[in-house]
């Protein structure tokens, strides 16, 4: 009778890893909450009804004539801003330098480092520098892809602005933009 109970205990593990699986929803537009509006990434997720949202916006701008910031803010009533940005180092287009491939060089070191340590992507969390960039009431995601965050603008704004939460599919999963 022993042998079955290493049987059992490895089929409830993968029935398990099974429903885990299942219920893990897939990239894309999906249904969501009646009346809110969801974003879901990789570092997290923003969930806000859609009569409190007041403006969104979608901008692009230089810190310190070196990173080229790629975002997209959604604000509510409620005081909470949620703020969706893409970080792009300059060197990475510039022709003067050969520094693109040392950036990714860097990045490639950075993630296996944030790997082991259990962060995960590092393209994917938030860098803060206390005090300078500590913002109340701000939830922050950063995405992987700059296409990332056309996408959550023309979501929201279509969600928001058009449909007025008539639409349906009120909830964008995004995990590897």
């Amino acid at each position: 009778m022993k042998p079955v109970l290493p049987i059992l205990v490895l089929t409830l593990l993968s029935t398990l890893t099974s429903l885990r699986a299942q219920t893990q929803t897939p990239d894309g537009v999906q249904p969501g909450i009646n009346g809110f509006w969801e974003v879901v990434t990789a570092g997290g997720r923003f969930v806000a009804r859609l009569d409190q949202i007041t403006s969104v916006s979608e901008q692009e701008y230089l810190i310190d004539g070196a990173v080229r910031v790629f975002e997209c803010t959604v604000d509510t009533d409620g005081g909470q801003t949620a703020r969706f940005y893409y970080l792009e180092p300059i060197t990475d287009s510039s022709s003067i330098t050969t520094g693109s491939a040392t950036v990714e060089r860097l990045k490639s070191i950075a993630n296996k480092v944030s790997e082991k340590a259990g962060t995960g992507d590092i393209d994917a969390i938030v860098t803060k520098h206390y005090p300078d960039t500590t913002h109340a009431k701000t939830s922050e995601y950063r995405v992987k892809n700059k296409a990332t965050i056309s996408q959550i603008y023309d979501h929201v704004r279509r969600v928001w602005a058009e449909e007025r939460g008539k639409g349906g599919e009120n909830q964008l999963v995004i995990r590897n933009g």
